[in-house]
């Protein structure tokens, strides 16, 4: 049986998903969008207790690739965020996605959530990872 090639841009946006998720416990309802308007741009995590997401690395290098990218085309972001569950709420909240559940979503399911078609999700999904990619000069 032949082995998977690791994709390296799966393996490291998988660890900024679990990494955008360990702020979820951020105090009363900040969200990463409201830490990084507070804060003028820029995002600090971290200083008491050490529980939160570390600052540096590959997980704040793709937060900013994401922010970016959101500048420019909110729905790519949107569906790169849905794709791996990166801060999801964040997606669902600002567009009013109720009811939604990642666990067990597919990607069928994440396009009908985001209101567009699941080759328009392929497409953008593509796009995200590609602007991602080159923004992390991950290619070889």
């Amino acid at each position: 049986m032949a082995r998977r090639k690791v994709d390296t841009l799966d393996v490291a946006l998988d660890l900024w998903a679990r990494w955008s998720c360990a702020d979820q416990s951020a105090p009363a309802g900040r969200s990463m969008l409201a830490k990084l308007i507070d804060n003028k741009g820029e995002l600090f995590f971290g200083g008491g207790g050490g529980g939160g997401p570390q600052a540096g690395g590959i997980e704040c290098a793709i937060e900013a690739a994401v922010l970016s990218l959101f500048a420019t085309d909110p729905l790519n972001a949107d569906v790169l965020r849905m794709e791996y569950n990166a801060a999801w709420w964040l997606v669902a909240a600002r567009r009013e996605i109720e009811n939604y559940d990642p666990r067990g979503a597919d990607q069928y399911s994440k396009a009908h959530a985001l209101g567009i078609s699941l080759r328009t999700y392929e497409r953008r999904l593509k796009a995200a990872r590609d602007f991602t990619e080159t923004k992390l000069r991950l290619r070889k």
